[in-house]
């Protein structure tokens, strides 16, 4: 097929259409959307709503009254006996319990002895329990006051002490806690563990245990052991010395008033210096043994006595040479195995009669202070002992 050949015209370039408005130009996209604004809370706030509480919780706050099932009791003075007599320790020990007279008895009797149970370990530190006794027909009740020593260990360390007045700057924070001890050993009667008591056989036992077969013993361990043994007895005799010395007992007073204390040490030691001074000056001739239970102390005309039956209190509470180390760590273990063996525990005990006649004037007072000064004498004792470098211990 053959095309045209021929044109008609030039041929022309078409025209171009002409936009309206110029294109925007492209921009770069944004790295990050820019941070909205927050809105601002509002100062009010919702109505604050919460559950009722668990209805037990109201449960366990109900006190409830003594059951009695026992059958009641007409036709005998016990009651009339008993409300006496309650009413003499009521107004002995100075509390309020709940009238229990129109109540049949003897439910009023256990209900009124329940309530003032709880007064009375609420007002007072030691425990007190209350029981109704019989003499020849007649009925009167009886409190039993008893210090609680629980399972601790009163054993006072007198080398931190020895320790603490070779420094300088702690010398007479020493001297008063000397003083201390010199009250304690002196008029308290506290055993030393170097003269003939329970700790001095406990630190026999463990020194013959190794110096009569050093074979069994590596070098080392043996001379370790040996210092430590040496180290007991030796400055344990020096410090009883200074202990038996009647200055440090007469001049307590007058080096407590005088005393400034320089740093926390310091101030610890005289915190307890005064609390140990004002009790010997309430109880000046007391002993710790003034009112020790005899009742639990085995029958020492008894053939088949045994010293194992009864811890008495010399035995739980005394001087010793540290409490820490080999030497204390195996005292301890004789001592707790002692102990392990034993039926009961001596321990300060006051009972009353409540029978008509007057009381006397005595209370656990200064056992019930003695024993907490105690702890917090051992504790500073011992923290002095960890934080403090010794000096060479000779072997």
């Amino acid at each position: 097929m053959d095309y045209a050949k021929d044109n008609s015209g030039a041929v022309t370039a078409a025209p171009k259409h002409k936009a309206k408005a110029a294109a925007q130009k492209r921009r770069r996209i944004p790295d990050g959307l820019a941070a909205q604004e927050r809105h601002r809370r509002s100062a009010c706030r919702p109505t604050e709503v919460s559950p009722c509480g668990a209805a037990a919780y109201g449960f366990l706050k109900t006190r409830f009254l003594p059951h009695y099932t026992g059958l009641a009791i007409t036709g005998s003075s016990e009651k009339k006996d008993f409300y006496r007599s309650f009413k003499l320790l009521c107004d002995h020990y100075g509390i309020s319990p709940v009238d229990t007279t129109g109540f049949a008895y003897p439910y009023g009797r256990e209900v009124a002895l329940h309530e003032a149970g709880r007064l009375l370990n609420e007002k007072y530190p030691q425990h007190i329990g209350l029981e109704l006794l019989e003499d020849n027909g007649s009925f009167a009740v009886q409190t039993t006051e008893t210090c609680h020593t629980g399972n601790t260990l009163f054993y006072i360390p007198v080398l931190p002490l020895h320790y603490m007045m070779q420094d300088k700057k702690h010398r007479k924070g020493a001297r008063l806690l000397l003083c201390v001890f010199s009250y304690l050993f002196h008029t308290v009667n506290i055993p030393y563990y170097t003269e003939d008591c329970f700790l001095y056989w406990q630190y026999e036992m463990v020194t013959e245990w190794v110096t009569n077969d050093p074979d069994d013993w590596e070098q080392k361990d043996y001379n370790d052991h040996v210092s430590q043994l040496r180290a007991a007895q030796h400055y344990g005799e020096k410090m009883l010395r200074r202990m038996w010395n009647r200055v440090h007992f007469d001049h307590f007073g007058v080096w407590l008033k005088a005393f400034t204390p320089c740093d926390d040490l310091d101030r610890q030691c005289h915190s307890i210096a005064q609390k140990f001074y004002s009790l010997w000056q309430d109880y000046p001739k007391t002993s710790i043994y003034r009112h020790a239970d005899t009742d639990c102390l085995p029958d020492y005309e008894n053939d088949d006595y045994d010293d194992y039956e009864c811890i008495t209190m010399e035995k739980y509470i005394g001087f010793v040479a540290s409490t820490d180390g080999w030497l204390y760590e195996n005292v301890q273990q004789s001592v707790n195995a002692f102990f392990s063996e034993s039926l009961s525990k001596q321990e300060p005990v006051l009972k009353r009669f409540f029978d008509g006649q007057a009381q006397e004037n005595d209370t656990l007072d200064f056992e019930c202070r003695l024993f907490p000064l105690l702890n917090e004498l051992c504790y500073l004792l011992n923290n002095y002992d960890y934080d403090t470098k010794r000096p060479s211990i000779p072997a």
